[in-house]
Formats: C-alpha cells, sequence, structure tokens
C-alpha cells in the first residue's frame, strides 16, 4: 500500500517497509525531517477539518462580532486618566464618577479572562473531545494504521493540530481585544496577555488527559467527561492542599491516613488547574502570579500523550 504527500509530505509514493524501518527514505529525507513533515501535515489537516466542519468558522465569527462590538458598544469620555462617563449605543448615558481608565479595563479584561478560563475552556474540550476517538474509530482508522506512518506520530500530530485550533482562536481574542481597548483607552495591561497564556496551559493539561482516555475507550463522550473532570477536580484539590484543616474531619487512624493519602497524590499528580485559575485572576489584575502551577501542570499533560502513544503502540487494529 503507498500514501501519497497528505500524509508522508512528498508527492511520490512510498511503501510502507521503506517508509518506517529505512533511516533514509525513498524521498530522500532523514527519519527525523519525515516525522516532522507527517506532523506539521497532520496540524494542517487538523485545520482544513476544523473548517469543514464549521468549528473554526463558527468560532472565529464570533471572536470577531465580539471584537467589533467591543469598541463601539460604548463612548468613553475620558478626562486626565479618568473617565467621566460612557455613553451606550443606544444613547443611555452612564456616569462613572470618575473611575480611573485603568480600573476600568482591568475589570473588562478580568470578566474576559474568567469567562475564558471557565466557558472557554470546556467549550474548547468539547469541540476537540471527537478528534482522537475519530482518529482510531473502525473504517478511519483502519485505513490511517495502514499508511506507513508511525502511530505515536499519528497521535502527537492530531493532538498538537487540536491544540493549534484552540491556540489559534484563543490567541485572536486576547490579543485582539487587549489590542482594541488599548487603542481606545490609552491603557494597555500586559498582564492580560498573560492570563491568556495560562488558560492555554490549562486547556492543554485538560486535553492531554481527554487524549490519554480517547485512546483507551475511543468515545468521544467518555473523553470529555475525563477532560471536564480534570479541570474541575483542581478547584477542591487545591482547596484542600491549603486548607489542612479538613484532614480533622476524619477518625483518626487509617481512615484519616487513607485520606489524606488519596487527596495528596491527587493533588501532586493532576494538573494545578485551581492554581492557574487564581493565577489567570491576578494576571488579569495586573498582580504578580507564580508559575510553579504551570512547571507542575506540564509534566502531567507530556505523560498523558506519552502513555497514548504507547497504548496506541501496543493495540491491534
Amino acid at each position: 500500500m503507498s500514501i501519497s504527500k497528505e500524509v508522508m509530505g512528498d508527492s511520490r509514493t512510498v511503501e510502507p517497509a521503506h517508509a518506517v524501518d529505512q533511516p533514509e527514505t525513498a524521498a530522500g529525507m532523514t527519519s527525523g525531517r519525515l516525522v516532522a513533515a507527517q506532523i506539521l501535515t497532520l496540524i494542517g489537516y487538523s485545520f482544513r477539518e476544523a473548517r469543514h466542519k464549521w468549528t473554526l468558522i463558527a468560532t472565529t465569527a464570533a471572536t470577531t462580532v465580539f471584537l467589533i462590538v467591543l469598541p463601539v458598544v460604548f463612548n468613553l469620555d475620558i478626562v486626565e486618566g479618568t473617565i467621566a462617563s460612557a455613553r451606550l449605543m443606544s444613547g443611555f448615558e452612564v456616569d462613572f464618577g470618575g473611575i480611573r481608565v485603568s480600573d476600568l479595563v482591568v475589570r473588562i479584561q478580568q470578566v474576559i479572562a474568567v469567562v475564558l478560563n471557565s466557558f472557554g475552556i470546556m467549550l474548547a474540550l468539547f469541540i476537540t473531545g471527537n478528534v482522537i476517538p475519530r482518529t482510531l474509530t473502525v473504517g478511519w482508522g483502519d485505513l490511517l494504521m495502514a499508511q506507513p506512518i508511525a502511530r505515536p506520530t499519528l497521535i502527537v500530530g492530531r493532538t498538537l493540530g487540536a491544540i493549534g485550533v484552540v491556540t489559534a482562536n484563543l490567541a485572536y481574542l486576547v490579543l485582539g481585544s487587549w489590542a482594541i481597548l488599548t487603542w481606545k483607552t490609552g491603557f494597555g495591561n500586559a498582564g492580560f496577555l498573560s492570563a491568556g497564556f495560562l488558560i492555554l496551559v490549562t486547556y492543554v493539561a485538560c486535553y492531554a488527559g481527554m487524549v490519554l482516555v480517547g485512546v483507551m475507550t475511543r468515545s468521544s463522550p467518555v473523553s470529555v467527561v475525563a477532560g471536564m473532570f480534570i479541570w474541575f477536580v483542581g478547584v477542591p484539590l487545591n482547596g484542600l492542599h491549603y486548607y489542612e484543616d479538613w484532614r480533622f474531619a476524619l477518625r483518626a487512624g487509617w481512615a484519616r491516613t487513607l485520606g489524606e493519602g488519596i487527596v495528596d497524590s491527587l493533588y501532586w499528580i493532576m494538573p494545578k488547574t485551581g492554581e492557574l485559575a487564581v493565577g489567570v485572576a491576578a494576571a488579569a489584575q495586573a498582580e504578580t502570579f507564580s508559575l510553579s502551577p504551570v512547571l507542575w501542570s506540564l509534566p502531567f499533560a507530556i505523560g498523558c500523550i506519552g502513555l497514548a502513544c504507547l497504548w496506541v503502540s501496543r493495540q491491534d487494529y
């Protein structure tokens, strides 16, 4: 069986044995360059797939409408760095009582960041939840597995493709709203851009768990539930970790020891979505935040993707 440039990244056909086992392919590409070309091709395919399903078009259109409405919803009357009033689209005038421009911008950006870190992440997980399960479905999965492409490369390429689609939409919204607010008010809050980065890390950590569950179950609903669980469980785990008095609610002895062991183990294994949410709020308010939740969450994402690649490599499709 041969494969076209859609997967191999070359116009000539290559036999499976030569494409995988030989260090130098028939197309004259080294193994490393071939894998990179395949991953880039799969990422491009993910964008075309999102466009074909109208997912990319719908999210981009919704973001564009928001960015258009944002500067025209109200017309600010700025006097010496403070906002005297704002005239809404309907002509209704709101008296802000001389609130500082920076305070208003920070509040608006904080609302945007909180919505993105909750509803936005859930929407992104729902939209990309079927990428890996669909890749491994009977028929479609059989076709892909028959091609001269390593299974881990297939999983990594599809995973990066889904992350790329979400990253593009998130960057468009965050950078666009930041630029518009800076242009309209003259105040730029760089912390809002950092909040966007933390939101992306949260999504990547949750989606990596979805990838692992997706290759194990090949079920889109189960994958989405897993991603939602990873995103949600970080909040109570963060609270229990820093509020140690909860331990005294358990009976002293084996019950308390077991409860402490379970909570502590989950806290250090799971991504720090609760602490990342705190960081998002702090960054949006132009306050300092810690990068330790990022450093603790990325190993979880890398580990889940690695286990997913190992699982796929050992399955009989």
